[in-house]
């Protein structure tokens, strides 16, 4: 139970440790409840013995791989994988579908060393149909040259091509800006339920849908009779914008059909053909430009594997992984990364009651630290302790 909420809620190891005494102080069958080092050492425990242990070799092997960066200069590696065979195209993947194929921490990770680790890779686990993801140059060489087929991840690819349409835009910059500042002015104010959603610079063309949402709901109100006056004198000035957003607005709705539809059911022919039905609707001058870009993508990615198959394109799940792991060093972020990273391979476990103790049982305390001396070496923390303890 303890290892289940850890793996499957964001309560800190702490936490856990509390909350099991306050159920154990109404439950007399309750023994003693374990410490938060020793539900910390089973997650890893779990997660070592979900990455070590001996995998399938087949000819159908796809890959999710990408790398992480926390502080400093370090880089987590992470490779999983699922045989095209075992996937499920009617739901998103879960953690549960997936396989720890590698988890290795470098200062940095050139294409000469993913391609050793990719030829590796396969001479391990057998042919690997394909590799999925938005990828930085060294990890695109690197999968050319191990002969891997790159297919580009579709949220990302949506961001590039949203990107391209709208950062040069002077009425999209225009409307970021004045949300911006208005969300500031109004923050502290008594009309701060009518402030604009946060703007993160790193994902802003992929959130565009907040953006959207908010225009086309201050629109209604400022159209409503029963809107307070105050109200509509703050929310007057996005008036002007009214063409922009109704554009911008269309453009997300599609948007939102497509990666349900790839998400679940993966790209093919079908697929693609129903995508293409949701983008002739658009008939705004950027909407078309965005249509047409996104059909080319269909027709490329296509062009890559077998026309018969359903193609995964999305590595959601493995941001996803990272976004839980980060979360659960935000207590301590100066740490960096750490063997604590095995929490990546751990949430893929499907908890089977035999499986949870076979790992626990044969995984000892010094096969994590021989895996992580191997595999992460000498943390920030450890540098920290050291440096302010001399």
């Amino acid at each position: 139970m303890l290892i289940s909420i850890k793996l499957e809620t964001s309560a800190s190891f702490r936490a856990i440790e509390k909350i099991m005494m306050i159920v154990g102080s109404y439950l007399v069958t309750m023994n003693q409840t374990p410490a938060y080092s020793t539900i910390l050492t089973w997650v890893q425990k779990i997660g070592y013995y979900e990455l070590t242990k001996l995998k399938e070799r087949a000819d159908d092997w796809i890959i999710i791989i990408d790398e992480s960066i926390k502080i400093g200069q370090d880089k987590l590696l992470v490779i999983l994988g699922i045989r095209e065979s075992d996937i499920d195209f009617s739901r998103p993947l879960t953690c549960r579908d997936l396989t720890p194929l590698y988890e290795r921490l470098e200062k940095s990770w050139t294409s000469e060393m993913i391609i050793k680790e990719l030829v590796g890779l396969k001479e391990e686990i057998g042919n690997i149909l394909y590799a999925v993801g938005d990828y930085g140059s060294n990890i695109k060489k690197g999968l050319r040259l191990a002969s891997i087929t790159h297919i580009y991840d579709v949220t990302h690819k949506i961001a590039t091509i949203i990107k391209s349409i709208y950062e040069k835009d002077e009425e999209y910059k225009l409307f970021r800006k004045k949300m911006a500042q208005m969300r500031k002015i109004l923050y502290q104010s008594d009309v701060a339920h009518i402030i604009p959603p946060s703007q993160r610079q790193k994902s802003i063309y992929q959130n565009i849908g907040s953006i959207s949402d908010w225009g086309t709901k201050s629109l209604m109100c400022l159209s409503q009779k029963t809107t307070e006056e105050k109200i509509i004198i703050k929310l007057k000035w996005v008036k002007k914008f009214k063409k922009f957003i109704y554009e911008l607005d269309e453009i997300n709705q599609i948007i939102c059909k497509i990666e349900k539809l790839l998400k679940h059911n993966g790209l093919s022919k079908d697929t693609a053909k129903k995508c293409n039905q949701f983008l002739d609707r658009l008939s705004s001058e950027k909407g078309i430009i965005f249509k047409e870009r996104l059909k080319d993508y269909f027709t490329y990615q296509l062009e890559l594997v077998s026309p018969t198959n359903n193609i995964l394109c999305t590595s959601d799940i493995l941001e996803s992984s990272f976004g839980k792991y980060k979360n659960y060093l935000s207590n301590n972020p100066m740490a960096g990364i750490t063997n604590l990273a095995l929490c990546i391979s751990a949430f893929t476990s499907n908890l089977d009651e035999e499986e949870l103790k076979e790992a626990l049982e044969k995984t000892t305390v010094e096969d994590i630290q021989k895996w992580t001396d191997k595999n992460i070496g000498m943390t920030l923390l450890k540098k920290r302790r050291e440096l302010f303890s001399s």
